[in-house]
């Protein structure tokens, strides 16, 4: 038996002895809608990324806003779900992204600390380069690995509940 409760929630899932109410059903597609509909969010000033992916810094801060919009589910929800596997699934997805909610805070107060009047695309891509060394890059790429199979167990517990609704 498991006793980690995001384990516990896809062995149930993957062994069909979970089925999600219309609870859980409609708390996972909050989190999807609410995820969804973040809007990319940059450091004050900082001019936007020509790449189509983004600033680095664009997606911690994601990573960040993430973690709240799961804060605030869980909070509303918690007391009304307390052992749900959705419950958990969202509690290690929260887990999983909340490393970057302090490199978030870190990587503001060095931006502000450079007091910038006016900042290039070039300015900006070499302050990453600088506050966001390799070593960080391979932790979070690290961090949105560990977030894929997590987010794959909500998509799955969320179609399955829909589907017997």
């Amino acid at each position: 038996m498991t006793t980690h409760p995001f384990d516990a929630a896809v062995t149930a899932l993957s062994r069909n002895a979970w089925l999600p109410t219309s609870e859980e059903v409609a708390l996972g597609k909050d989190f999807f809608h609410r995820r969804e509909g973040l809007r990319r969010r940059l450091l004050p000033g900082m001019p936007a990324c020509p790449d189509p992916q983004g600033w680095v810094t664009e997606h911690v801060l994601w990573l960040e806003d993430v973690v709240g919009i799961v804060d605030t589910l869980l909070a509303a929800w918690r007391g009304y779900l307390p052992d749900s596997h959705m419950i958990a699934l969202l509690e290690a997805y929260a887990h999983q992204a909340r490393p970057a909610v302090p490199y978030a805070a870190d990587l503001l107060r060095a931006w502000e600390a450079e007091a910038f009047e006016s900042c290039s695309v070039e300015e900006a891509g070499w302050w990453e380069e600088w506050h966001i060394p390799e070593t960080e890059r391979q932790a979070l790429d690290a961090l949105n690995q560990g977030l894929i199979p997590i987010g794959a167990m909500l998509v799955t517990a969320v179609e399955r509940g829909s589907a017997a609704v």
